[in-house]
Parts: structure tokens; sequence; C-alpha cells
């Protein structure tokens, strides 16, 4: 059963202690996982220990994994959780992440970048490694004890000079997709729906 519980899922996961405790906690994540999502974490289901699984392209468990190197750049991307059902976040993630994992003997490596000797744009695969190399950070994040709100896409406003906001100035507004010009005095109402201050 997936633990929706927020509290019991933002502490820092132990490190297993042999790989043999975390195969087996490996499996359990793969069976529970089955085909509801792409990836959990061994807090996810009451486990306090540091092992995650993501199966994009195929089935990847990660014992005492650790991000050991990154991308200086980010991407935004929209991200599900299945400890939060039916919510959604845009969050910003490293393009590449290498990880070490007590299972691998090789450094594995992430990103949303094609292999150089591949040709030609392929947007199925694209789209994989980018969930791949999204999913392998939030799963690491869990073990951590961060959530996908703490890798929130947070806009800040953008002002024009030193103007001072009024109830009756104009400001952009955004929800998803959607952008309004409207009075500051209606967006006071808007906020809890979404919306969020873009500029003013």
């Amino acid at each position: 059963m997936i633990v929706t519980d927020k509290n019991k899922i933002t502490q820092v996961c132990e490190p297993c202690e042999s790989i043999e405790e975390g195969e087996k906690i490996g499996t359990q994540l793969l069976e529970e996982l089955s085909d509801k999502g792409i990836g959990l974490a061994a807090n996810q289901i009451g486990i306090n220990k540091r092992v995650c699984i993501i199966n994009v392209k195929e089935p990847v468990v990660l014992i005492n994994p650790e991000i050991i190197e990154k991308s200086e750049d980010k991407f935004a991307f929209v991200e599900g959780c299945l400890s939060f059902p039916n919510e959604s976040v845009k969050t910003m993630r490293y393009k590449w992440v290498k990880v070490k994992a007590d299972n691998h003997k090789q450094t594995l490596y992430f990103s949303i970048w094609k292999d150089d000797s591949e040709e030609g744009y392929d947007k199925d695969k694209y789209l994989k490694m980018a969930y791949e190399t999204a999913c392998v950070q939030h799963e690491i994040d869990h073990l951590d004890g961060k959530t996908m709100y703490d890798r929130q896409l947070v806009l800040s406003p953008w002002k024009r000079g030193n103007l001072k906001i009024s109830r009756n100035t104009k400001v952009l507004i955004k929800k998803d997709d959607d952008t309004k010009t409207i009075k500051y005095k209606k967006f006071e109402h808007m906020e809890e729906d979404g919306w969020s201050l873009v500029e003013v």
C-alpha cells in the first residue's frame, strides 16, 4: 500500500546494510509499482531504507543510490507522485545526473539528450529519456526526505521599474498554459485556485 502521509515520507532513509536486503525491498517495490507509475521509493511503502526503482525504459533497482554529479542546466518538467494522488507540479530538474548505487558496478548516467552516436530525432525516445532523468531524481529525493514540492518551479513576478501595486494595477497571471491580464484586486481571489502572478 502506498504511503500518502507526508510526515512519513519526509524523513531521511537509512542505508541498507547489504545488497541482499536491498534486493528484497526492490522486489517489493516492483510488485507494488506494477502498472501504477514509473517510479517508487521504499519509504513510499513504509520501509525506511535507501532503495528505489524506476521503470521507464526498463526496471532499474537502485540500492543506496547517490547523485554524484549533475549538470548545471535544468529543465522544467510536470511531475506526479503516487503519494500525492491526482496532484501534479511543475518542477526544475537537472538535464543529466550521474548516480552510483551499491548494486551497480558502474556509475549510471541519466540524461535528456540522445547518445551522440545515434542519428535523427525520435520524440518517443526523447520523452522516455526525459521521464527517466526526472524520475531518478524524484525517487532519490524521496530517500532524502524531499518531495516534488521541494523542487517546484515558482515564478517570481517581474516588475516594471519601481511600480507600486495598487488594487487597480493591471497584472499578468498564469495557470498552467493559461494567461490573463486582470486587475490585482481580482487576482487576490484567484490565487487560491492555482493562479500565479507573472508580471506587474
